[in-house]
């Protein structure tokens, strides 16, 4: 606001609690400066026609209300960077395009910002550049519109100095190290990075996921040993050191930095992207941002190295630093480590964002989503040829292309170095969380509740709030009507849950007023308990706030809810076209259907929790998918057994949780399952990507879920003894299933046993073992003596660890506890990759009760048939026959474990061994095959044996006479033994060969890589790189543009000439022979003509002599070296 010839500012007042606005500009018009009546007071100096601020507390009037045009909410992190500026200045609240309101949300990590753009809570956000390869491989409805930073070294692995390389995380007498990162983040992209490098894999290191916020308390408490972190956690875990610890080796300390990992190709940084429907329809708001963003980073590049705008005491930096650590006044400390922190990013110039030899954005994209498909983050395969174009047009250059058009200035005006945003912020004290959670009884005209907050202030972090409405007369029914829900998805949220606990709904996120939610209504009459939960973590918005929390009005009335709404459908009214909460569906012979959504309805609902308890009068129940689009390994159809509902769809958790049968994900229609009767069935879904990825990269239009069940009392689809892996009680009752799921049983005790990842069949015949399934086989052998477990495997095609993959897929093996469910540390683990397929686990067991777990990943890169075990009791010092024992003919062999009660089954007579491989043999046998066999043939033998060396005698005779004839014909041939030079010249050299170092993610495209990482040059670059070498030249160039190379020998670099990237060198020398080892010739004979060559001859290279002096010298050439 420009006044004329006033400056106004505040000499005292407070905010309202919740809000803190700094140098707030004052907005007047004409001489009425709107001021409330209060104890302020003012001071007012001439000025000229100048921009004013006012250092005043938020005036009542500014308090939170909704936007006259459009909300404007877009995320960003809490790092220091320089748009800390645009944020804290509120310089585009105070210079809008038109009447749009501005407000950014601090995201805890971009991995929960994508599922915000994607569902419409959030319209641009600052994203790390490996949630945007996520959020872009999963098809999620963004884009990037410009490149924010690059990483540098503003990102790290911090762990305790005790550990001093990645390899030192690793289990080595020692329980593995425990390293926590934000899921999918960029520093996440990091840690899996450094443990691929360091060639481990996910079992090596255990590996949580925890929020920046997280992660500095759990270091604080010793839980943690480090973690991939950035910003104020990073610095936290720098500065303080490890849970309290006094010991110099607790000491946080830098492992392996963002620029470190990006030397490996694993490059990083963030990206601002903009929603879909945000950039259709408000593409001058994207444009606008972007510049505004631009615009500070360009005065930091060109100031923060001429100029003390952005020294460590400078106004800008103290800025950044309020806003990183949301403090009025921050330390010196703080002010450093702000200073320093944005001096660790790189921030490219609008020219260089769009060149793709300064940054390939779209190849980086889609190489950091390729390698989260390797490392299990991502479940399809983002990689080929025919996916690039999307990644490129998945970049939006329109925005970065306009600015450079425009130019951009510098900073000037005095608002960029205040702070005149108000930030959202919990009231003081906890009088905010649950003051208003009672029990209520309503009647037809209502009540209203709410979470207890009041704008503008922020709701209250780390809620549980329940409040429990009865009707006035209990024959009637509560009906909840939610007028308002602006939460952080996807924990923060409110539940509905009816009068025996089953979940009614469930909602999470920012529900603007285009969004209708439907009325809850229960389906049976009495009370309903209304559930108000929030996370630790405060997103405190700064900007134009928002009115946040929640509000709703309870009543009663007459009419119990629609029970005839079509599948799909939801609400008291079937007004809803989701489902919702849990639904108790009647047994029915004629199927009836369950559905995601509304058919018709595109994509099912963000964050879906829907239910469906289906009971039948029958044994069984029968299953059928026929439609099935739902976003591989991220949302779930799981089918539970029994009635009971699992934790997250009942008011409280089970004291058991029930039995998982089944789960489906993806696009792969099951065949018809048949369960014994009833079971529970749940859908869920996370806030990305509400549809499957189709085979050719493209979302599906018609996703979600159909599924038709009904009632079986007979059928010729169910075998008559319930089984469908031999003596397995499976819970499959059709067999029809080509894969194992769920819990298998045996029942009895067996000395041995086999069981398959195939269901009914052996892996043999299997393609492709399903990914996230998890089966268990429940066993017990005979515990008279028991010494541990033995372990065959007739087909193991198992996916293993490697360079490319950290895979967790195994089959690991418990003892049960007292409830039968797997109890302590696995006594066994049977992992991808062993050769041969048997392993033999010796331990002292509690008991013969055995529990194996197979538990598959989110992918297989290459497809795995899986595998057949046989298990077998280890007993005394004898191994696996040694109580029983049983045989291998069955898969073929030769009775590996040799038996007495299955011979037949082998087609032979087997015997318990003495050793494992080792069987006791009869004696009798033995001596009627040696006297009656083999006695005669080496008779036979030994006659013709006879002849046949007079034969060879003869022509040994003939062949002889021939070599005298060659050795006469020479003069004289000689093989050197012993290395010798002429007394003039050194002895002779070795070798090198050269290799340059390539990235984690390109090894599967070279045959010939020296482990781990080297490729070799070709003989005559590497020839050309030991001349420059062993001559001591600085650099030389190889290749040609645009793949041209500058080589550093001495320092073992090879630049590229077009970007910049570096990448080291290996030089492998063949040591030259030592001195010792040559001997000096004499000199040289007088007679001899002094220009006469003479020979340095190395050990095996063959001399003929042609005339040799009696001094000991020779005429001669060389002909072999």
């Amino acid at each position: 606001a420009k006044f004329h010839g006033f400056e106004l500012r505040s000499e005292t007042g407070a905010a309202p609690q919740g809000v803190r606005r700094r140098d707030a500009v004052l907005r007047v018009a004409g001489s009425d400066l709107g001021l409330p009546h209060s104890s302020l007071h003012y001071q007012i100096k001439p000025t000229c026609y100048q921009t004013m601020l006012a250092r005043l507390a938020l005036l009542p009037a500014l308090a939170a209300a909704a936007c006259a045009g459009k909300q404007v909410r877009v995320g960003t992190f809490g790092d220091t960077n320089p748009e800390a500026l645009v944020v804290m200045s509120d310089w585009l609240n105070t210079n809008k395009v038109a009447n749009e309101c501005w407000t950014f949300y601090r995201q805890p990590s971009g991995g929960l910002s994508i599922a915000k753009l994607d569902s419409g809570d959030l319209d641009m956000a600052l994203l790390g550049s490996t949630p945007y390869a996520a959020a872009a491989a999963r098809r999620g409805r963004l884009k990037a519109v410009s490149v924010a930073h690059l990483k540098g070294s503003s990102q790290a692995l911090v762990t305790r100095a005790r550990f001093n390389e990645p390899k030192d995380l690793a289990p080595n007498g020692t329980a593995k190290a425990t390293i926590a990162t934000p899921r999918t983040s960029t520093t996440h992209y990091i840690a899996l990075a450094v443990i691929a490098n360091a060639r481990m894999d996910l079992t090596d290191v255990n590996l949580v996921f925890m929020s920046p916020n997280e992660i500095m308390a759990a270091w604080d408490a010793g839980t943690i040993d480090g973690a991939c972190a950035w910003g104020t956690a990073m610095q936290h875990m720098l500065n303080n050191p490890w849970g309290g610890s006094a010991a110099a080796d607790d000491k946080g300390r830098q492992m392996v930095s963002a620029s470190t990992v990006a030397e490996w190709d694993y490059r990083t940084g963030n990206v601002v992207a903009a929603s879909d429907d945000f950039i259709a329809n408000h593409a001058d708001l994207v444009e606008y941002l972007v510049a505004a963003f631009e615009r500070t980073r360009h005065d930091y590049r060109i100031n923060s190295l001429t100029s003390d705008k952005w020294a460590d005491d400078s106004d800008y930096n103290e800025v950044v630093a309020r806003f990183a650590t949301l403090s009025d006044t921050p330390t010196s400390q703080e002010k450093t480590d702000t200073y320093e922190l944005l001096a660790r990013f790189e921030y490219l110039s609008v020219e260089d964002q769009l060149k793709a030899d300064k940054i390939d954005l779209p190849k980086m994209t889609q190489d950091s989503a390729y390698f989260f498909y390797e490392q299990k983050v991502l479940a399809e395969d983002p990689s080929g040829a025919d996916q690039a174009p999307y990644y490129v047009a998945n970049f939006d250059k329109t925005y970065l292309n306009s600015v450079k058009s425009a130019g951009l200035s510098l900073l000037s005006e005095a608002a960029w170095e205040t702070v005149n945003a108000p930030i959202q912020e919990e009231a003081a004290g906890d009088g905010d969380k649950c003051p208003t959670a009672v029990t209520y009884t309503v009647t037809t005209s209502g009540t209203t509740f709410n979470d207890g907050s009041s704008e503008p202030n922020a709701y209250a972090a780390g809620a549980d709030c329940i409040w429990t409405v009865t009707p006035s007369t209990s024959t009637r029914y509560v009906n909840i009507e939610i007028t308002k829900l602006m939460s952080e998805q996807p924990v923060d949220g409110l539940e509905v849950y009816d009068k025996d606990g089953d979940l009614l709904a469930a909602f999470t996120g920012r529900l603007t007023s285009t969004v209708t939610l439907p009325q809850i209504r229960s389906s049976v009459a009495g009370a309903v308990t209304v559930r108000w939960s929030t996370d630790n973590y405060d997103e405190n918005a700064i900007g134009e706030l928002e009115d946040v929390g929640f509000e709703a009005t309870a009543s009663a009335g007459m009419s119990a809810p629609n029970t005839g709404c079509a599948a799909g459908t939801s609400g008291a009214s079937c007004e809803y076209d989701y489902c919702l909460g849990v639904v108790d569906e009647a047994s029915a012979t004629l199927a009836n259907t369950i559905r995601s959504q509304a058919a018709g309805t595109s994509a099912y609902a963000p964050n879906s929790r829907c239910g469906w308890r289906i009971t039948s009068t029958t044994a069984h129940v029968e299953l059928k998918f026929t439609e099935l689009a739902i976003e591989n390994g991220f949302d779930f159809v799981k089918i539970y057994e029994g009635a009971t509902a699992p934790t997250g769809f009942s008011l409280t958790a089970p004291a058991a949780e029930p039995k998982l049968l089944y789960a489906a994900t993806g696009s792969t229609l099951p065949p018809k399952l048949v369960f014994a009767a009833p079971v529970f069935v749940t859908f869920e879904s996370d806030g990305l990507g509400n549809t499957a990825v189709k085979s050719d990269g493209t979302p599906d239009s018609n996703g979600g879920f159909d599924l038709k069940y009904r009632s079986l009392s007979s059928s010729s689809d169910i075998r008559a003894n319930g089984i469908c892996d031999g003596d397995w009680t499976s819970p499959i009752k059709n067999c029809a299933l080509d894969h194992c799921t769920g819990d298998a049983v045996r029942a009895g005790v067996h000395s041995h046993g086999s069981f398959s990842s195939s269901s009914g069949k052996s892996a043999a015949d299997a393609t492709d073992y399903l990914a996230k399934t998890t089966c268990r086989w429940f066993f017990e052998v005979p515990d008279g003596g028991l010494a541990g477990l033995s372990f065959r495997a007739p087909v193991w095609d198992v996916e293993a660890s490697g360079t490319l993959t950290s895979t967790t897929d195994a089959v690991e093996i418990y003892q049960q506890g007292d409830d039968g469910a797997p109890s302590g540390d696995a006594v066994a683990t049977l992992k991808g990759g062993d050769d041969p397929a048997d392993w033999d686990f010796d331990f002292s067991a509690t008991s013969g009760k055995f529990v194996a777990v197979f538990a598959s990943d989110l992918n297989n890169p290459v497809p795995k048939k899986g595998f057949d075990l046989v298990y077998a009791g280890k007993y005394g010092s004898a191994d696996a026959g040694a109580n029983g024992g049983f045989c291998l003919c069955d898969f073929g062999g030769n009775c590996a474990w040799p038996c007495d009660e299955e011979a037949p089954a082998c087609g032979g007579t087997c015997h318990v061994p003495t050793s494992k491989d080792e069987a006791e043999i009869d004696l009798g046998l033995l001596y009627g095959l040696v006297f009656g066999l083999f006695v005669p043939l080496l008779c036979v033998i030994g006659l013709a044996f006879a002849r046949y060396r007079r034969k060879i005698q003869g022509k040994l005779k003939g062949e002889r006479a021939e070599l005298k004839k060659f050795k006469d014909s020479i003069v004289g041939m000689r093989v050197v033994t012993k290395a010798v030079a002429p007394a003039a010249l050194p002895p002779p050299p070795g070798t090198a060969r050269w290799y340059w170092q390539e990235s984690a993610p390109r090894l599967h495209t070279h045959a010939n890589l020296k482990p781990p990482h080297w490729v070799p040059y070709d003989a005559s670059t590497s020839a050309a790189l030991e001349e420059s070498f062993q001559k001591g030249w600085e650099t030389i160039l190889i290749g040609t543009a645009p793949r041209q190379y500058k080589i550093y020998p001495r320092r073992m670099k090879q630049v590229n000439e077009a970007t910049g990237f570096e990448r080291e060198l290996l030089r492998e020398a063949t040591a030259a022979r030592q001195a010792a080892d040559v001997e000096s010739g004499a000199p040289r004979p007088p007679d001899v003509d002094p220009d006469e060559p003479c020979m340095v001859l190395r050990v095996g290279s063959i001399v003929q002599i042609a005339r040799q002096r009696e001094d000991g010298w020779a005429f001669g050439s060389l002909t072999m070296e």
